[in-house]
């Protein structure tokens, strides 16, 4: 595990590929940690720019973050299971039976009337 203080020193050293600025200030979501490394996701103090932070003993890197995910769901989808290709079928076929929505949207069960005793 790399001390805090390892990882802002790489972090002064390290910057937003959008404004130049250090990232040190930057709000970090670590997304994986090893004894002599840590990955995270970064996101610039000044211009909110969010990029993938990997810092080791022998230095740091950052790459721009082309998504839609945030830090947190980077986290959660990490460690998911990879789709396999029959569920990928299985899907394809719903798809041609049904549209996007129709299999999305949850039916909603009507609650049952009360009877008045």
């Amino acid at each position: 595990m790399l001390e805090k203080r390892f990882i802002i020193e790489n972090l002064q050293k390290t910057y937003c590929y959008r404004c130049g600025t250090s990232l040190e200030g930057a709000k970090l979501i670590t997304i994986s940690e090893a004894p002599i490394a840590l990955v995270a996701h970064a996101v610039c103090a000044i211009c909110k720019a969010e990029s993938m932070v990997t810092i080791t003993p022998t230095g740091s890197g950052s790459v721009p973050v082309q998504s839609d995910l945030n830090g947190e769901e980077f986290k959660k989808f990490i460690g998911a299971k990879a789709v396999s290709y029959d569920e990928l079928l299985d899907l394809h076929v719903a798809l041609k039976k049904k549209n996007i929505w129709s299999l999305l949207a949850k039916k909603e069960k009507k609650p049952a009337n009360k009877r008045k005793a």
